[in-house]
């Protein structure tokens, strides 16, 4: 065999592979795979961060499918050697896997902490708080972005006034499974499965059916976040029943692409748009639960964390001018009434006064 066949062979047998691989990662969707061969399907997002506390030290590889939100695989680890203090997380995330790999191989790391650690951090990264990063970083917020995963890290760890340095790169499921040294492979019976794989559906988990749907038809709960509006969306505390607000849906199953097609906000390129939807409950306990309906027996619940936050509305409702200008009317008759009320009262003293004065 010529060494130009051979080439060819070889090169032939490598795109095969991918391609399977590909199809593997998104389920069997021909022109998903077909994308991520080109790097122009992207579906994982990879955090790279380091962080000290005291006299302890961390660091941490975590690679997010930010189509499913879910954790596709994390490298952790803990110590309290400078040495990974002296990490670099602006290398791109190869480099950062080798030197945070050599590190663990070396010794000297607390393994058991590390793999307490790497375990809360992924029961903790639920699909809402993964949902909040991933829109963090599809707006380019780093600032926000950082915030919050330093404070997620300090309710993961129990670890105080922790020092985080965090960079993130945007890569696929392909390019994971090709070069990442730590991530566990597909092993050959998986991968022939890659074509006939269906994506799945999330777990989709009500523990206790809300009262505003008692004796209600549900013909369907799916997982929903709220959209937010710096500026012309209405405070998160003054949210009430009856309010229409605009939902993402975090739900990637087929009845959740299909909902997203009857409001024709899922797009050729598989994203979801915000869909419109009017709260039936609102539940505030460690965190505001809400409850909205999208559609005749269709309904979105909601886990909503932060508290100074604004939620965008639905503008075919909701007049943020409209709306400013009642709250300042409401105060204006505020102090009117009380106005009113003390001229009463000082009018009523002299008359009294005077009558007393006979």
């Amino acid at each position: 065999m010529s060494n130009e066949l051979e080439a060819a062979t070889s090169n032939f047998a490598e795109t095969n592979k991918k391609m399977q691989i590909a199809l593997y990662y998104t389920y069997g969707d021909q022109d998903k795979a077909r994308k991520m061969l080109s790097d122009s399907y992207r579906d994982i997002v990879i955090l790279k961060g380091k962080f000290s506390s005291a006299s302890v030290y961390g660091a941490f590889l975590i690679f997010v499918n930010s189509v499913y939100f879910k954790v596709a695989h994390s490298l952790v680890v803990v110590s309290k050697s400078f040495e990974l203090s002296d990490l670099k997380t602006s290398v791109d995330w190869r480099n950062f896997e080798r030197q945070l790999d050599l590190i663990q191989k070396k010794g000297g790391t607390d393994d058991i902490f590390s793999s307490q650690v790497k375990d809360n951090i992924s029961k903790r990264l639920t699909i809402q708080e993964l949902t909040k990063l991933v829109r963090l970083i599809e707006a380019k917020d780093e600032i926000t972005l950082g915030h919050s995963f330093q404070k997620f890290l300090t309710d993961v760890t129990g670890f105080q006034n922790i020092v985080l340095s965090l960079d993130y790169e945007v890569t696929t499921s392909l390019a994971m499974e090709l070069h990442s040294i730590t991530s566990t492979k597909i092993s050959p019976a998986e991968l022939a499965k890659g074509q006939s794989m269906q994506a799945p559906q999330p777990e989709i988990k009500v523990e206790k059916i809300d009262e505003a749907l008692e004796g209600k038809e549900v013909k369907l709960m799916l997982n929903g976040a709220l959209i937010l509006s710096p500026i012309k969306g209405k405070d998160i505390s003054k949210l009430a029943v009856g309010d229409r607000i605009m939902i993402s849906i975090i739900d990637k199953s087929p009845k959740a692409i299909e909902l997203a097609k009857a409001f024709k906000a899922y797009d050729e390129e598989g994203n979801m748009k915000p869909i419109p939807g009017r709260i039936i409950s609102l539940k505030k306990d460690d965190y505001l639960q809400i409850i909205a309906i999208v559609a005749k027996g269709i309904y979105m619940k909601i886990v909503e964390e932060e508290e100074n936050i604004k939620v965008a509305m639905d503008p075919v409702y909701y007049n943020p001018s409209k709306a400013k200008e009642e709250e300042e009317g409401t105060g204006t008759s505020k102090t009117f009434i009380i106005v009113l009320t003390t001229i009463f009262i000082v009018l009523v003293g002299i008359i009294v006064a005077f009558v007393l004065s006979l």
